[in-house]
């Protein structure tokens, strides 16, 4: 990654000499690179690193997790498949797991044959209450 005053003066050389390969060789980096930096100047008139653009963006907005919440209340029994299909987020299964277990609620496996009739299996998602 380039600091923005490698940056600056890449932009530079490539404009006193109109040579990105020459430009890529001695700054040590790609034409991509060079070719890039230099439509970047074009747009937007820097080639500053936009670091307020990086990092991890959180998935779920709050929205997102009201809708989820809500589902969960009206469908306990829902898989967490179905939360994704039914309010289509565009997030990864293991995202909204994290989202349902942070809200407080637990799940269970599902059953199947004779043991899905027991008593004790009955039921799905429910909300853990702390106090418990």
């Amino acid at each position: 990654m380039l600091h923005n005053e490698a940056r600056n003066l890449l932009v530079k050389a490539y404009e006193e000499t109109h040579d990105a390969g020459n430009v890529a060789k001695c700054c040590r980096v790609s034409r991509r690179t060079v070719y890039r930096l230099i439509e970047q100047m074009r747009e937007t008139g820097i080639v500053i690193l936009k670091t307020s653009q990086r990092g991890r963006k959180r998935t779920p907005t709050e929205e997102n997790l009201h809708g989820i919440d809500e589902l969960v209340k009206s469908k306990p029994d829902i898989t967490i498949d179905g939360i994704i299909d039914d309010l289509k987020l565009p997030i990864c299964n293991e995202t909204v797991r994290k989202a349902v277990i942070k809200q407080g609620y637990v799940y269970k496996k599902k059953f199947y044959a004779s043991e899905r009739d027991r008593l004790r299996c009955q039921g799905g998602m429910r909300r853990l209450d702390r106090d418990d």
